[in-house]
């Protein structure tokens, strides 16, 4: 219980903090309205969580095809659909910001966003493959494997891609840490936004186990009818 008092307590102190406080761009950097830039509390821990989902799915992935024990592919897909979540509130959060600060909700030249429309796709695929092959042996092992490889290329889109062609993303590559590693921040900030991600990261735990227990109490009740 003392967990989730301390999520809704860091939770309300970053919504409180986010507006009470100044921006955390500074006027001359501002691409648009300066105000546009507190969504960066809440988008970038977005994105964060909805990355380690889908590498807690490939753990679990690779764990199943070790053992071959379905529970492994029960947690692997809860995490895949607690990731595909966060990754749409992540699409819903950055478009915000792209309106703006950009003038427009899209751009398909943007890299940043075409990296998280590939993303929702190829997941989205994942569900759809998971839901036409009848068989569960084959529906968990092409599900491990799919995991697996969808992991390392939500990785490559999210964090790698858009460093390697920097010059196609309006994005700044430097609002959390530099080149060189170094904090970007100041101190305001920097408490802001680690809170927010403990926060954003123990509210997935949680959602995340929730959603276990449903899945594990259906898939259950499944088997009794069988």
């Amino acid at each position: 219980m003392l967990w989730k008092i301390l999520i809704f307590l860091g939770m309300t102190f970053v919504i409180v903090m986010a507006f009470a406080t100044p921006s955390p761009m500074a006027p001359i950097s501002s691409l648009g309205p300066v105000d546009a830039y507190r969504i960066f509390y809440f988008h970038v821990p977005q994105s964060w969580v909805a990355t380690l989902a889908f590498l807690l799915s490939m753990f679990f992935s690779i764990r199943f095809l070790m053992t071959k024990n379905t529970d492994y592919d029960l947690k692997a897909v809860t995490a895949n659909k607690m990731g595909l979540i966060f990754a749409v509130l992540a699409t819903v959060t950055g478009s915000i910001f792209a309106k703006m600060t950009w003038g427009e909700f899209w751009n398909w030249s943007e890299i940043r966003e075409v990296s998280i429309f590939i993303l929702l796709i190829i997941y989205g695929a994942y569900f759809a493959l998971r839901s036409a092959i009848p068989d569960e042996d084959q529906r968990a092992t092409l599900s491990a494997v799919l995991s697996i490889i969808f992991a390392v290329s939500a990785v490559f889109l999210i964090f790698v891609l858009p460093r390697i062609y920097p010059t196609f993303t309006q994005h700044p590559n430097d609002s959390v840490v530099d080149k060189t590693g170094k904090l970007t921040m100041g101190p305001t900030v920097s408490l802001i936004f680690f809170t927010s991600l403990a926060a954003f990261t123990a509210l997935f735990v949680w959602i995340y186990n929730l959603s276990l227990k449903v899945n594990r109490a259906v898939q259950a009740k499944v088997l009794e009818e069988i």
